[in-house]
Protein backbone atom coordinates (compact mmCIF):
# COMPACT_ATOMS: atom_id res chain seq x y z
CA UNK A 1 0.00 0.00 0.00
CA UNK A 2 2.47 2.53 0.74
CA UNK A 3 4.48 1.66 -2.39
CA UNK A 4 1.13 2.44 -4.38
CA UNK A 5 0.35 5.50 -2.75
CA UNK A 6 3.93 6.79 -3.12
CA UNK A 7 3.02 6.35 -6.73
CA UNK A 8 0.42 8.37 -6.17
CA UNK A 9 1.82 11.12 -4.84
CA UNK A 10 4.38 10.85 -7.75
CA UNK A 11 1.59 10.95 -10.33
CA UNK A 12 -0.10 13.73 -9.23
CA UNK A 13 2.80 15.75 -8.20
CA UNK A 14 4.41 14.95 -11.54
CA UNK A 15 1.35 15.43 -14.00
CA UNK A 16 0.71 19.12 -14.33
CA UNK A 17 -2.66 18.54 -15.66
CA UNK A 18 -3.49 16.72 -12.22
CA UNK A 19 -2.18 19.20 -10.43
CA UNK A 20 -3.83 22.11 -11.82
CA UNK A 21 -6.79 20.01 -11.45
CA UNK A 22 -6.60 19.68 -8.26
CA UNK A 23 -6.21 23.23 -7.52
CA UNK A 24 -8.61 24.35 -9.08
CA UNK A 25 -10.91 22.14 -7.31
CA UNK A 26 -9.74 23.40 -4.01
CA UNK A 27 -10.32 27.16 -4.83
CA UNK A 28 -13.74 26.66 -6.31
CA UNK A 29 -15.07 24.16 -3.41
CA UNK A 30 -13.40 26.99 -0.80
CA UNK A 31 -14.92 29.63 -2.47
CA UNK A 32 -18.71 28.00 -3.27
CA UNK A 33 -18.63 26.78 0.00
CA UNK A 34 -18.05 30.37 1.45
CA UNK A 35 -21.22 31.78 0.05
CA UNK A 36 -24.71 30.87 1.67
CA UNK A 37 -26.46 28.18 -0.23
CA UNK A 38 -23.86 26.77 -1.88
CA UNK A 39 -22.61 23.24 -0.24
CA UNK A 40 -19.59 21.49 -0.69
CA UNK A 41 -22.39 19.27 -2.35
CA UNK A 42 -23.34 21.37 -4.86
CA UNK A 43 -19.47 22.66 -5.24
CA UNK A 44 -19.16 19.10 -6.49
CA UNK A 45 -22.17 18.91 -8.40
CA UNK A 46 -20.75 22.21 -10.75
CA UNK A 47 -17.42 20.84 -10.84
CA UNK A 48 -18.35 17.42 -12.35
CA UNK A 49 -19.33 18.14 -15.83
CA UNK A 50 -15.83 19.60 -16.38
CA UNK A 51 -14.64 16.09 -15.35
CA UNK A 52 -15.96 14.18 -18.19
CA UNK A 53 -13.09 13.97 -20.47
CA UNK A 54 -10.03 13.78 -18.10
CA UNK A 55 -8.56 10.78 -16.80
CA UNK A 56 -9.70 8.64 -13.69
CA UNK A 57 -6.89 10.26 -11.44
CA UNK A 58 -7.49 13.75 -12.89
CA UNK A 59 -11.33 13.72 -12.63
CA UNK A 60 -11.35 12.49 -8.71
CA UNK A 61 -8.38 14.60 -7.79
CA UNK A 62 -10.51 17.46 -8.76
CA UNK A 63 -13.26 16.36 -7.45
CA UNK A 64 -12.42 15.57 -4.19
CA UNK A 65 -10.38 19.45 -3.95
CA UNK A 66 -13.93 20.33 -4.28
CA UNK A 67 -15.48 18.24 -1.59
CA UNK A 68 -12.64 19.27 0.94
CA UNK A 69 -11.97 22.96 -0.18
CA UNK A 70 -16.11 23.07 0.05
CA UNK A 71 -16.40 21.94 3.55
CA UNK A 72 -13.70 24.25 4.93
CA UNK A 73 -15.01 27.34 2.47
CA UNK A 74 -17.99 27.11 5.15
CA UNK A 75 -16.57 28.51 8.15
CA UNK A 76 -15.12 31.39 6.39
CA UNK A 77 -18.63 33.13 6.57
CA UNK A 78 -20.12 31.51 9.60
CA UNK A 79 -16.83 33.54 11.35
CA UNK A 80 -16.79 36.39 9.54
CA UNK A 81 -20.33 36.99 8.96
CA UNK A 82 -22.37 34.66 11.18
CA UNK A 83 -23.70 32.78 8.44
CA UNK A 84 -22.45 29.61 7.67
CA UNK A 85 -21.58 28.65 4.22
CA UNK A 86 -22.03 24.94 4.20
CA UNK A 87 -24.61 23.27 7.25
CA UNK A 88 -21.45 21.59 8.42
CA UNK A 89 -20.12 24.99 9.82
CA UNK A 90 -23.30 26.00 11.74
CA UNK A 91 -21.75 24.81 14.57
CA UNK A 92 -18.65 27.07 14.04
CA UNK A 93 -21.06 30.32 14.18
CA UNK A 94 -21.37 29.97 18.12
CA UNK A 95 -17.95 30.84 18.77
CA UNK A 96 -15.81 32.05 15.67
CA UNK A 97 -18.84 34.65 15.06
CA UNK A 98 -18.15 35.94 19.06
CA UNK A 99 -14.35 35.62 18.23
CA UNK A 100 -14.99 37.94 15.07
CA UNK A 101 -16.73 40.30 17.20
CA UNK A 102 -13.84 40.54 19.96
CA UNK A 103 -11.17 41.30 16.74
CA UNK A 104 -10.04 38.13 16.06
CA UNK A 105 -11.58 37.00 13.29
CA UNK A 106 -8.58 36.24 11.30
CA UNK A 107 -7.08 33.97 14.71
CA UNK A 108 -10.41 32.17 14.39
CA UNK A 109 -10.04 31.21 10.67
CA UNK A 110 -6.48 30.38 11.48
CA UNK A 111 -7.52 27.93 13.69
CA UNK A 112 -10.58 26.67 11.86
CA UNK A 113 -7.94 26.67 8.87
CA UNK A 114 -5.67 24.24 10.99
CA UNK A 115 -7.88 22.30 12.76
CA UNK A 116 -10.02 21.48 9.37
CA UNK A 117 -6.39 20.12 7.62
CA UNK A 118 -5.36 17.99 11.31
CA UNK A 119 -8.91 16.46 11.00
CA UNK A 120 -8.81 15.17 7.10
CA UNK A 121 -5.24 14.24 7.32
CA UNK A 122 -5.97 12.34 10.65
CA UNK A 123 -9.02 10.71 8.47
CA UNK A 124 -6.88 10.34 5.56
CA UNK A 125 -4.63 8.00 7.25
CA UNK A 126 -7.70 6.16 8.77
CA UNK A 127 -8.69 5.97 5.54
CA UNK A 128 -5.48 4.06 3.93
CA UNK A 129 -4.57 1.67 6.86
CA UNK A 130 -7.64 0.14 8.19
CA UNK A 131 -10.74 1.08 5.53
CA UNK A 132 -12.35 -2.10 5.27
CA UNK A 133 -12.22 -3.22 8.68
CA UNK A 134 -13.85 -0.17 9.72
CA UNK A 135 -16.66 -0.43 6.82
CA UNK A 136 -17.54 -4.14 8.23
CA UNK A 137 -18.25 -2.87 11.47
CA UNK A 138 -20.18 -0.28 10.59
CA UNK A 139 -22.47 -2.50 8.56
CA UNK A 140 -23.28 -3.82 11.91
CA UNK A 141 -25.48 -0.89 12.50
CA UNK A 142 -28.74 -1.77 12.18
CA UNK A 143 -31.91 0.70 12.54
CA UNK A 144 -31.57 -0.18 16.57
CA UNK A 145 -28.57 0.82 17.03
CA UNK A 146 -29.10 4.18 15.06
CA UNK A 147 -32.04 5.14 16.74
CA UNK A 148 -30.10 4.21 20.04
CA UNK A 149 -27.39 6.34 18.40
CA UNK A 150 -29.63 9.52 17.62
CA UNK A 151 -31.24 9.35 21.17
CA UNK A 152 -27.61 9.84 22.52
CA UNK A 153 -27.25 12.13 19.88
CA UNK A 154 -30.21 14.34 21.47
CA UNK A 155 -28.18 15.24 24.37
CA UNK A 156 -26.03 17.63 22.31
CA UNK A 157 -29.33 19.99 22.95
CA UNK A 158 -27.50 20.19 26.70
CA UNK A 159 -24.56 21.74 25.07
CA UNK A 160 -25.98 23.88 22.86
CA UNK A 161 -29.05 25.34 25.26
CA UNK A 162 -27.13 28.09 26.54
CA UNK A 163 -28.89 29.57 29.61
CA UNK A 164 -31.77 26.59 29.78
CA UNK A 165 -31.31 23.56 29.41
CA UNK A 166 -35.01 23.54 29.08
CA UNK A 167 -35.17 26.19 26.28
CA UNK A 168 -32.86 24.07 24.50
CA UNK A 169 -34.89 20.82 24.76
CA UNK A 170 -38.20 23.20 23.64
CA UNK A 171 -36.11 24.53 20.57
CA UNK A 172 -35.32 20.75 20.00
CA UNK A 173 -38.70 19.58 20.06
CA UNK A 174 -39.76 22.20 17.72
CA UNK A 175 -36.67 21.15 15.08
CA UNK A 176 -37.95 17.61 15.62
CA UNK A 177 -41.72 18.81 14.53
CA UNK A 178 -40.35 20.49 11.56
CA UNK A 179 -37.79 17.58 10.44
CA UNK A 180 -41.53 15.51 9.97
CA UNK A 181 -43.23 18.07 7.69
CA UNK A 182 -43.34 16.33 4.25
CA UNK A 183 -44.22 12.86 2.83
CA UNK A 184 -44.12 9.79 5.47
CA UNK A 185 -40.98 7.64 4.01
CA UNK A 186 -42.82 4.50 5.48
CA UNK A 187 -46.44 5.21 5.04
CA UNK A 188 -46.64 7.51 1.96
CA UNK A 189 -48.90 9.74 3.46
CA UNK A 190 -48.61 13.47 3.81
CA UNK A 191 -48.05 15.38 7.16
CA UNK A 192 -48.16 18.90 7.79
CA UNK A 193 -48.05 20.25 4.51
CA UNK A 194 -51.45 21.91 4.94
CA UNK A 195 -51.70 20.85 0.98
CA UNK A 196 -49.41 22.29 -0.09
CA UNK A 197 -47.36 20.23 -3.02
CA UNK A 198 -44.62 21.91 -2.58
CA UNK A 199 -44.29 20.99 0.87
CA UNK A 200 -44.44 17.62 0.27
CA UNK A 201 -41.03 16.81 0.22
CA UNK A 202 -40.01 18.20 3.08
CA UNK A 203 -37.90 21.40 4.85
CA UNK A 204 -34.57 21.55 2.99
CA UNK A 205 -32.05 22.21 5.91
CA UNK A 206 -29.73 24.89 3.96
CA UNK A 207 -32.87 26.48 3.68
CA UNK A 208 -34.06 26.37 6.90
CA UNK A 209 -30.46 26.72 8.05
CA UNK A 210 -29.74 30.10 6.16
CA UNK A 211 -33.62 31.56 7.51
CA UNK A 212 -32.93 30.55 10.95
CA UNK A 213 -29.19 31.44 11.33
CA UNK A 214 -27.93 34.29 8.72
CA UNK A 215 -31.01 35.99 7.78
CA UNK A 216 -32.09 36.92 11.45
CA UNK A 217 -29.16 38.17 12.42
CA UNK A 218 -29.46 40.65 9.41
CA UNK A 219 -32.74 41.16 11.31
CA UNK A 220 -30.73 41.66 14.29
CA UNK A 221 -28.52 44.48 12.57
CA UNK A 222 -31.51 46.08 11.06
CA UNK A 223 -32.98 46.78 14.72
CA UNK A 224 -29.23 47.95 15.54
CA UNK A 225 -29.19 50.38 12.79
CA UNK A 226 -32.54 51.60 13.29
CA UNK A 227 -31.72 52.62 16.91
CA UNK A 228 -29.25 54.41 15.50
CA UNK A 229 -25.94 52.08 15.77
CA UNK A 230 -24.13 52.13 12.78
CA UNK A 231 -20.71 50.56 13.27
CA UNK A 232 -18.05 48.59 11.84
CA UNK A 233 -19.57 44.74 11.01
CA UNK A 234 -16.46 43.64 12.76
CA UNK A 235 -13.81 45.33 14.85
CA UNK A 236 -10.07 45.26 13.62
CA UNK A 237 -7.54 43.63 16.16
CA UNK A 238 -7.22 45.13 19.14
CA UNK A 239 -3.72 43.69 19.53
CA UNK A 240 -1.33 41.94 17.45
CA UNK A 241 -1.53 38.67 19.25
CA UNK A 242 -5.20 38.87 18.02
CA UNK A 243 -5.02 38.20 14.19
CA UNK A 244 -2.54 35.21 14.94
CA UNK A 245 -2.39 32.08 15.35
CA UNK A 246 0.18 30.48 17.38
CA UNK A 247 1.96 27.05 18.08
CA UNK A 248 1.06 26.81 21.46
CA UNK A 249 -2.31 27.87 21.07
CA UNK A 250 -2.44 24.98 18.57
CA UNK A 251 -1.06 22.39 21.24
CA UNK A 252 -3.19 23.72 23.86
CA UNK A 253 -6.37 22.21 21.81
CA UNK A 254 -4.71 19.32 20.54
CA UNK A 255 -6.54 16.85 22.62
CA UNK A 256 -10.15 18.46 21.55
CA UNK A 257 -8.79 18.18 18.07
CA UNK A 258 -7.43 14.96 18.55
CA UNK A 259 -11.08 13.90 20.09
CA UNK A 260 -12.72 15.52 16.85
CA UNK A 261 -11.02 14.04 14.62
CA UNK A 262 -11.83 11.00 16.08
CA UNK A 263 -15.67 11.47 16.61
CA UNK A 264 -15.35 12.89 12.94
CA UNK A 265 -13.85 9.17 11.49
CA UNK A 266 -16.46 7.42 13.60
CA UNK A 267 -19.71 9.71 12.19
CA UNK A 268 -17.81 9.36 8.51
CA UNK A 269 -17.57 5.77 8.84
CA UNK A 270 -21.39 5.56 9.52
CA UNK A 271 -23.59 5.88 6.04
CA UNK A 272 -26.40 8.79 6.32
CA UNK A 273 -24.88 10.51 9.52
CA UNK A 274 -22.58 13.63 7.44
CA UNK A 275 -20.47 16.31 8.58
CA UNK A 276 -23.33 18.66 10.39
CA UNK A 277 -23.66 16.23 12.82
CA UNK A 278 -20.00 15.06 13.79
CA UNK A 279 -19.59 19.03 14.02
CA UNK A 280 -22.13 19.30 16.94
CA UNK A 281 -21.04 16.22 18.25
CA UNK A 282 -17.13 17.04 18.32
CA UNK A 283 -18.37 20.65 19.15
CA UNK A 284 -20.48 19.33 22.54
CA UNK A 285 -17.77 16.30 23.30
CA UNK A 286 -15.48 19.76 23.54
CA UNK A 287 -17.87 21.01 25.92
CA UNK A 288 -17.89 18.68 28.16
CA UNK A 289 -14.45 17.77 28.38
CA UNK A 290 -13.23 21.33 28.79
CA UNK A 291 -11.70 22.95 31.42
CA UNK A 292 -13.42 26.18 30.50
CA UNK A 293 -17.29 25.23 29.56
CA UNK A 294 -18.89 28.63 29.80
CA UNK A 295 -16.57 30.07 27.53
CA UNK A 296 -18.27 28.25 24.94
CA UNK A 297 -20.17 30.13 22.87
CA UNK A 298 -18.69 33.46 23.87
CA UNK A 299 -15.54 32.86 21.47
CA UNK A 300 -14.08 29.99 22.96
CA UNK A 301 -11.08 28.55 20.25
CA UNK A 302 -11.88 25.10 21.31
CA UNK A 303 -15.32 25.27 20.37
CA UNK A 304 -14.26 26.54 16.75
CA UNK A 305 -11.22 23.56 16.92
CA UNK A 306 -13.80 20.95 17.95
CA UNK A 307 -16.47 21.68 15.41
CA UNK A 308 -14.19 22.14 12.44
CA UNK A 309 -11.60 19.10 13.49
CA UNK A 310 -14.86 17.07 13.46
CA UNK A 311 -16.27 18.18 10.25
CA UNK A 312 -13.35 17.83 7.66
CA UNK A 313 -12.26 14.46 9.57
CA UNK A 314 -15.56 13.21 7.77
CA UNK A 315 -13.80 14.01 4.51
CA UNK A 316 -11.94 11.00 4.59
CA UNK A 317 -13.78 8.68 7.06
CA UNK A 318 -16.72 9.62 4.17
CA UNK A 319 -14.93 6.96 1.64
CA UNK A 320 -14.59 4.56 3.94
CA UNK A 321 -18.08 2.92 3.17
CA UNK A 322 -17.57 3.95 -0.57
CA UNK A 323 -14.45 2.42 -1.31
CA UNK A 324 -14.42 -0.69 0.81
CA UNK A 325 -18.32 -1.48 -0.27
CA UNK A 326 -19.44 0.79 -2.65
CA UNK A 327 -22.28 2.23 -0.09
CA UNK A 328 -22.53 6.05 -0.50
CA UNK A 329 -22.24 7.34 2.93
CA UNK A 330 -23.74 11.02 1.79
CA UNK A 331 -25.30 13.29 -0.72
CA UNK A 332 -21.26 13.81 -2.10
CA UNK A 333 -20.77 9.94 -1.68
CA UNK A 334 -23.64 9.26 -4.05
CA UNK A 335 -21.93 11.57 -6.84
CA UNK A 336 -18.25 10.61 -6.13
CA UNK A 337 -19.87 6.56 -7.24
CA UNK A 338 -21.62 8.42 -10.43
CA UNK A 339 -18.01 9.83 -11.06
CA UNK A 340 -16.53 6.62 -10.40
CA UNK A 341 -19.01 4.57 -12.78
CA UNK A 342 -18.50 7.98 -15.59
CA UNK A 343 -14.61 6.54 -16.06
CA UNK A 344 -15.69 3.02 -15.80
CA UNK A 345 -15.21 1.63 -12.40
CA UNK A 346 -17.33 0.62 -9.65
CA UNK A 347 -16.42 1.53 -6.23
CA UNK A 348 -16.50 -2.02 -3.72
CA UNK A 349 -13.81 -4.26 -2.79
CA UNK A 350 -12.58 -5.02 -6.49
CA UNK A 351 -11.65 -1.38 -7.37
CA UNK A 352 -8.97 -1.67 -4.84
CA UNK A 353 -7.53 -5.18 -7.80
CA UNK A 354 -9.03 -3.42 -10.86
CA UNK A 355 -7.53 0.15 -10.49
CA UNK A 356 -4.76 0.19 -7.39
CA UNK A 357 -3.15 3.16 -8.96
CA UNK A 358 -6.37 5.23 -9.51
CA UNK A 359 -6.99 4.67 -5.69
CA UNK A 360 -3.06 5.50 -5.20
CA UNK A 361 -3.96 8.77 -6.83
CA UNK A 362 -7.39 9.48 -5.02
CA UNK A 363 -5.51 9.22 -1.17
CA UNK A 364 -2.62 11.93 -2.59
CA UNK A 365 -5.33 14.13 -4.10
CA UNK A 366 -7.17 14.19 -0.56
CA UNK A 367 -3.74 14.46 0.90
CA UNK A 368 -2.46 17.16 -0.48
CA UNK A 369 -5.74 18.94 -1.10
CA UNK A 370 -5.10 19.88 2.82
CA UNK A 371 -1.79 21.56 1.61
CA UNK A 372 -3.04 23.42 -1.25
CA UNK A 373 -6.06 24.33 0.60
CA UNK A 374 -3.68 25.81 3.71
CA UNK A 375 -1.59 27.78 0.79
CA UNK A 376 -4.82 29.48 -0.35
CA UNK A 377 -6.57 30.44 2.77
CA UNK A 378 -3.17 31.51 4.06
CA UNK A 379 -2.76 33.93 1.30
CA UNK A 380 -5.93 34.91 0.42
CA UNK A 381 -7.93 35.60 4.28
CA UNK A 382 -6.49 38.83 4.64
CA UNK A 383 -8.96 40.12 2.02
CA UNK A 384 -11.71 38.25 3.46
CA UNK A 385 -11.25 39.76 6.67
CA UNK A 386 -11.10 43.32 5.35
CA UNK A 387 -14.35 42.75 3.37
CA UNK A 388 -15.71 41.78 7.43
CA UNK A 389 -14.82 45.10 8.67
CA UNK A 390 -16.93 47.18 6.10
CA UNK A 391 -20.02 48.74 7.59
CA UNK A 392 -22.63 46.54 8.89
CA UNK A 393 -25.12 49.23 6.30
CA UNK A 394 -22.79 47.68 3.39
CA UNK A 395 -22.20 43.69 4.96
CA UNK A 396 -25.69 42.75 5.91
CA UNK A 397 -27.42 44.19 2.58
CA UNK A 398 -25.14 41.90 0.37
CA UNK A 399 -25.22 39.09 2.96
CA UNK A 400 -29.44 39.60 2.58
CA UNK A 401 -29.05 39.49 -1.03
CA UNK A 402 -26.57 36.57 -1.06
CA UNK A 403 -29.40 34.59 1.43
CA UNK A 404 -31.86 35.11 -1.81
CA UNK A 405 -29.80 34.07 -4.36
CA UNK A 406 -28.63 31.05 -2.45
CA UNK A 407 -31.35 29.56 -1.26
CA UNK A 408 -33.43 30.26 -4.79
CA UNK A 409 -30.33 28.42 -6.60
CA UNK A 410 -30.76 25.20 -5.00
CA UNK A 411 -34.13 24.41 -6.44
CA UNK A 412 -35.12 27.67 -8.37
CA UNK A 413 -37.74 27.61 -6.18
CA UNK A 414 -39.97 31.26 -5.04
CA UNK A 415 -41.43 28.45 -2.21
CA UNK A 416 -38.32 28.03 -0.20
CA UNK A 417 -37.54 31.94 -0.52
CA UNK A 418 -40.62 31.85 1.29
CA UNK A 419 -40.08 29.14 3.93
CA UNK A 420 -36.47 30.84 4.55
CA UNK A 421 -38.41 34.12 5.66
CA UNK A 422 -40.70 32.32 8.03
CA UNK A 423 -37.52 30.70 9.45
CA UNK A 424 -35.64 34.42 9.67
CA UNK A 425 -38.47 35.26 11.86
CA UNK A 426 -38.40 32.55 14.18
CA UNK A 427 -34.67 32.37 14.64
CA UNK A 428 -34.91 36.46 15.24
CA UNK A 429 -37.83 35.86 17.87
CA UNK A 430 -35.80 32.93 19.44
CA UNK A 431 -33.07 35.03 19.89
CA UNK A 432 -34.82 37.39 21.63
CA UNK A 433 -36.44 35.56 24.33
CA UNK A 434 -33.19 33.67 24.88
CA UNK A 435 -33.33 30.58 23.20
CA UNK A 436 -30.37 29.04 20.96
CA UNK A 437 -31.75 28.68 17.34
CA UNK A 438 -28.95 25.75 17.04
CA UNK A 439 -30.93 23.81 19.20
CA UNK A 440 -33.62 23.60 16.62
CA UNK A 441 -31.19 22.99 13.87
CA UNK A 442 -29.96 19.92 15.72
CA UNK A 443 -33.85 18.48 16.41
CA UNK A 444 -34.47 18.79 12.33
CA UNK A 445 -31.29 17.08 11.35
CA UNK A 446 -31.95 14.26 14.01
CA UNK A 447 -35.27 14.27 13.38
CA UNK A 448 -35.96 12.21 9.61
CA UNK A 449 -33.04 9.66 11.25
CA UNK A 450 -34.73 8.65 14.24
CA UNK A 451 -37.97 8.58 13.10
CA UNK A 452 -36.93 6.46 10.21
CA UNK A 453 -34.37 4.19 12.27
CA UNK A 454 -37.19 4.11 15.19
CA UNK A 455 -39.80 2.73 13.04
CA UNK A 456 -38.07 0.39 10.71
CA UNK A 457 -36.60 -1.22 14.03
CA UNK A 458 -40.25 -1.57 15.59
CA UNK A 459 -41.34 -3.09 12.34
CA UNK A 460 -38.51 -5.37 12.23
CA UNK A 461 -39.13 -6.77 15.64
CA UNK A 462 -42.66 -6.71 15.69
CA UNK A 463 -43.41 -3.50 17.75
CA UNK A 464 -41.04 -5.34 20.79
CA UNK A 465 -39.15 -2.10 22.71
CA UNK A 466 -36.56 -4.98 23.42
CA UNK A 467 -34.82 -5.07 19.76
CA UNK A 468 -32.79 -1.21 21.40
CA UNK A 469 -31.60 -3.25 24.07
CA UNK A 470 -30.21 -6.49 21.81
CA UNK A 471 -27.03 -5.64 20.91
CA UNK A 472 -23.56 -4.66 22.92
CA UNK A 473 -23.60 -2.01 20.58
CA UNK A 474 -27.48 -0.34 21.94
CA UNK A 475 -25.89 -1.12 25.12
CA UNK A 476 -22.90 1.03 24.76
CA UNK A 477 -25.13 4.00 23.53
CA UNK A 478 -27.24 3.93 26.06
CA UNK A 479 -24.69 3.99 29.13
CA UNK A 480 -23.14 6.93 26.96
CA UNK A 481 -26.55 8.65 27.07
CA UNK A 482 -27.67 7.60 30.21
CA UNK A 483 -23.63 9.47 31.41
CA UNK A 484 -24.00 12.46 28.62
CA UNK A 485 -27.31 13.10 31.01
CA UNK A 486 -25.54 12.78 34.23
CA UNK A 487 -22.13 15.09 32.85
CA UNK A 488 -25.08 17.82 31.54
CA UNK A 489 -27.19 17.69 35.22
CA UNK A 490 -23.97 18.00 36.86
CA UNK A 491 -22.53 20.54 35.16
CA UNK A 492 -25.38 22.80 35.43
CA UNK A 493 -25.61 22.51 39.57
CA UNK A 494 -21.77 23.38 39.57
CA UNK A 495 -22.29 26.68 37.96
CA UNK A 496 -25.51 27.55 39.56
CA UNK A 497 -27.43 27.91 36.69
CA UNK A 498 -31.08 26.75 35.92
CA UNK A 499 -31.92 23.76 34.40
Amino acid sequence: MFELLLGGFATVLSTPSILISLIIGVVLGTVLGAIPGLTATMAIALVIPLTFYMDPVQSLSMLIGAYNGGTFGGSISAILLGAPGTPAAAATVADGFKMALQGKGAKAIKMALFASVSGCLFSCIVLVLIAEPIARYALKFGPAEYTVLMVFSLTIIGSAAGKSVIKGFIGGLLGLLFGMVGLDSIASVTRFTFDSPNLASGIDLIVMLIGSLALSEVLVQVESVARGKVDAHLPPPRQPDDARLSWREYIANIKTIARSAAIGCGIGALPGLGTTLAAYIGYDMAKRNSKHPEEFGQGAIEGVAAAETANNAVCGANLIPLLALGVPGDAMAAIMIGAFMVQGLTPGPLVFREAPQVIAGLYAGLILSNLLLALFVMTCYKGFTKVSQLETTVIFPVVFVFCFIGVYALNQSVTDVWIMLFFAVIGYIMVKFDYSPATMMIGFILSPLLEVNLRQALLISGNNPAIFFSTPITWFFWLVTVYSVFTIIRSRRRSSKPI
